[in-house]
């Protein structure tokens, strides 16, 4: 994984109910598989908006963006232009 696919990964391990190991996380696994509520999707909008500083508009907040640690992290990517990584 890539310096801001980790970032993400971490966010996410933080956010799930039980989360799993930092060496267990499959970025292509679902969200919810890992233990990410709706409540904790919530919560990693906040945590990424601060860490990187940008702000998801509206329409990013999709389950398509938030289905995957790949598809997030390339969305995060795409809002934040080359400094994120």
């Amino acid at each position: 994984m890539d310096p801001l696919m980790v970032s993400v990964a971490e966010a996410v391990r933080r956010r799930a109910e039980a989360p799993p190991p930092a060496t267990a996380l499959d970025p292509d696994a679902e969200l919810s598989s890992l233990g990410v509520s709706s409540l904790g999707v919530a919560g990693l909008v906040v945590d990424l908006e601060e860490t990187f500083t940008f702000r998801f508009p509206d329409d990013a907040v999709t389950p398509e963006v938030f289905r995957t640690i790949r598809t997030l992290t390339d969305t995060v990517r795409s809002l934040c232009g080359p400094q994120a990584g």
